[in-house]
């Protein structure tokens, strides 16, 4: 994904990055559609594969892969895109890894791995937040049982705590997996961030 360089939504490295996404998941025997929408006069498109279509009800996995325009937070660089490693490419790599691993005949779900366009510009000429997944939720026709959210997930020194906007039972549940399986001290039980990410509109 970081070959592609920046992946600002509506440039041509965003328009590649979301052709390698649906690329990856047909190889890995995944359907693949996309969603397209325009935004402040922008196109966009959200990147959606399924798998185990009406086995059971559905769940959503979620990141989203446009980068930001602007570093703005960052004074030596404030104009400078986001070149987006971690914020934008590992949540897309946890999605395409488990789209090549997950054994889906031990799912007894729909799955959905959505890859979202228009998230990160929010605050930037008159740009909103999380514009992707907002359209996505607003224009759903089926009723998914759950949707987890897999954003800035490449931290190297990690730590996931809970969020105090998501759905607290669900949370649990996959914490309490996490610690079956080692990870503990990377899944920490607590409720540390209150956030505003692509998980909102669903809920």
């Amino acid at each position: 994904q970081m070959e592609f360089g920046p992946r600002v939504t509506g440039t041509e490295s965003n328009r590649a990055a979301g052709d390698y996404i649906a690329e990856q998941l047909r190889k890995a025997g995944w359907s693949v559609e996309f969603q397209y929408f325009t935004y402040r006069g922008t196109p966009a498109r959200n990147v959606i594969g399924r798998a185990n279509i009406d086995v059971g009800p559905i769940m959503i996995l979620g990141a989203h892969y446009d980068t930001r325009r602007w570093a703005d937070q960052d004074s030596a660089h404030a104009r400078d895109p986001v070149p987006g490693a971690n914020d934008g490419a590992s949540g897309v790599a946890v999605l395409l890894e488990l789209a090549r691993v997950l054994s889906l005949r031990e799912v007894r779900h729909e799955i959905w791995l959505v890859f979202f366009d228009a998230e990160d510009n929010g605050g930037i000429e008159g740009w909103d937040w999380i514009v992707g997944s907002t359209y996505m939720a607003n224009n759903l026709s089926v009723q998914p049982q759950a949707m987890i959210l897999v954003d800035m997930i490449g931290d190297a020194d990690q730590q996931i705590y809970f969020d105090g906007n998501s759905d607290r039972a669900l949370s649990e549940k996959v914490w309490a997996v996490a610690a079956q399986l080692g990870y503990e001290t990377y899944f920490i039980a607590q409720v540390r961030w209150h956030m505003l990410d692509d998980h909102i509109p669903f809920a």
